[in-house]
């Protein structure tokens, strides 16, 4: 029985193929769950409707975006001004729009029924409050550990940002992108951190139309940007970020929980995630993570170059003070933080430096006793939240500007 003639057998498959990739590794997805699948209530082994699903998420994308893109890209019916305008102002604003431009703001401006303000605010300040550990959970849990499979690794070198010196680029638009998302109000329609969420939306389009139009082959890796892989990185930056915060001493309730998890399922819809994979409840989070990760392939050498370019970025932060010191000290503690997550293996996987978890035990001595008192105290909470917030800006205005030396030059 070929390869091709064992999947269209399998449990769940009837008039559907899944692209090679598909569970192409079972072994390394499985392992590579281990640790997360301890976390989920319940057995998170998939159904056989529930692997399919997820097969057909790897061959499926945002469409609304897809027709956006093409306008843009193809039919030329559509200009980037007359978009970047009805992003700030609405699509009331642009003459006559296209029907792609028309259907996109359409679908973006109204917003569903679940969508709770209360609960945005809520868990934003969650989010804001866990300050530079956040910071730190971006960078590894969130962006180190997006490349630990080859599902999104091959995208990313070829869009050509990620890799060198466009690494260190890489985590100040995120982290920007992310600090205005958790902001009070940030997801409001005139605020950045909308209109960031729904600019990156088309960007994410506009690379799946380029490589889909270059020798990219959906039957063999699925599409480039799909809503499986959109699904995985969406729940890293919601559910493996809340573990991550545990883990590292940020006390984060179940009800806290389960409103950083509602701020991500809003922040997806807007992005063009299916419903099916915006949930508000940390348990059915953990349950798709576990299972996105299950059918993914393992790392590749495309893994291996931005992982590399990423931890060196780390140590390539600017500081106020004795910045080589902090520099060194930051790509060994961040390293840390990462062998938490991957393991002595999955740093092998990476290519990264096999260093202890030192930094662990320090983290939950240090949030546990400053996170403890936030959360019996409002007074503490508020002093917490300012603090944080206001290391994050600096954070932000020492590293999405230029140095001095490359100012002067």
């Amino acid at each position: 029985m070929t390869e091709t003639q064992s999947r269209e057998s399998a449990p769940g498959f009837s008039d559907f193929t899944p692209p090679r990739r598909f569970d192409m590794d079972s072994e390394w997805g499985r392992r590579s769950m281990r640790t997360l699948s301890r976390f989920v209530h319940g057995d998170p082994t998939p159904t056989a409707a529930e692997r399919e699903l997820h097969a057909r998420a790897v061959v499926s994308q945002d469409e609304i975006g897809a027709a956006l893109a093409r306008a843009v890209l193809v039919d030329k019916t559509v200009t980037m001004a007359q978009f970047s305008r009805a992003l700030s102002d609405g699509i009331g604003s642009v003459p006559d729009p296209a029907p792609a431009l028309a259907a996109f703001f359409d679908a973006v401006d109204h917003r569903p029924s679940w969508v709770d303000d209360r609960r945005l605010d809520r868990g934003a300040a969650v989010c804001l409050r866990s300050g530079m550990t956040g910071l730190d959970l971006l960078a590894t849990g969130s962006l180190m550990n997006g490349y630990r499979s080859a599902a999104t690794s091959r995208q990313l070198v070829a869009t050509g940002r990620l890799v060198g010196d466009g690494a260190g680029q890489r985590v100040a638009e995120t982290v920007r992108w992310w600090y205005e998302c958790v902001l009070p109000g940030g997801l409001d329609r005139d605020r950045r951190g909308w209109q960031l969420s729904v600019h990156v939306r088309l960007m994410h389009a506009f690379v799946n139309l380029t490589l889909q139009d270059e020798d990219w082959d959906v039957s063999d890796w699925g599409m480039p940007i799909n809503q499986s892989d959109q699904a995985g990185t969406l729940a890293l930056f919601s559910t493996t970020f809340l573990v991550g915060l545990r883990s590292l001493g940020v006390w984060v309730s179940a009800d806290e929980g389960a409103d950083v998890m509602h701020l991500w399922r809003y922040i997806g819809w807007l992005m063009g995630i299916d419903d099916h994979w915006l949930v508000d409840d940390e348990n059915t989070g953990r349950r798709h993570m576990c299972q996105i990760g299950m059918f993914a392939p393992g790392p590749d050498d495309n893994s291996r170059v931005l992982a590399d370019s990423l931890q060196k970025s780390w140590g390539m932060f600017h500081y106020r003070h004795a910045e080589a010191l902090r520099r060194r000290l930051n790509r060994q503690r961040l390293l840390s933080i990462q062998r938490m997550f991957s393991g002595k293996r999955g740093m092998r996987e990476l290519g990264l430096p096999v260093v202890p978890a030192w930094f662990v035990p320090l983290a939950l001595a240090g949030n546990g006793t400053m996170h403890g008192a936030a959360r019996v105290s409002p007074a503490v909470r508020d002093r917490v939240g300012r603090r944080s917030r206001r290391r994050v800006e600096a954070w932000l205005d020492a590293n999405e500007t230029p140095s001095p030396v490359q100012r002067r030059s």
